[in-house]
């Protein structure tokens, strides 16, 4: 079950899985991220782990989905879970998406995970050079409305 935890700040997703995902746990993630991303540039993720569980196709693909149109608007991740298996694939998915910071810590670290996600987003897409897009002078568009005029 993936389930919505309180955020440690406006613009960080906190989520507690424990066993499978499927599509109906799925949804109301993706509209969370959705509703945040309108308000910023780019979000967080903090995942607590407790148990893994199988996810089904259906949530799979949509999650790939997601991830992938959203590809530059994720800044951190941090991953809170007792396995020590999970460190050592944090560590190699670093070489594999370089637009998001991910981090593990154990579930001692977990006031450490809370305060690291929770710093503000450096702003711009975290692809390429890193420059801030936040809106400035003139531009009041909001996030979502800049995403979608690209």
């Amino acid at each position: 079950m993936l389930t919505l935890l309180k955020s440690p700040a406006d613009h960080v997703v906190a989520l507690h899985l424990d066993g499978g995902i499927d599509q109906a746990a799925l949804t109301p993630v993706i509209k969370e991220c959705d509703e945040r991303l309108a308000r910023h540039d780019r979000i967080s993720l903090l995942v607590e782990i407790e148990r893994f569980g199988l996810i089904t196709p259906a949530a799979l693909l949509n999650d790939i989905g997601y991830a992938l149109r959203h590809l530059g608007d994720f800044e951190r991740e941090a991953i809170i879970s007792k396995a020590d298996w999970l460190r050592h694939v944090t560590e190699f998915s670093k070489h594999l998406v370089r637009s998001i910071e991910v981090r593990h810590f154990s579930p001692d670290e977990r006031e450490a995970a809370y305060a690291w996600v929770a710093e503000p987003p450096r702003g711009g897409s975290g692809i390429g050079d890193g420059t801030d897009s936040r809106p400035t002078g003139g531009d009041t568009q909001p996030p979502a409305a800049k995403r979608q005029q690209v």
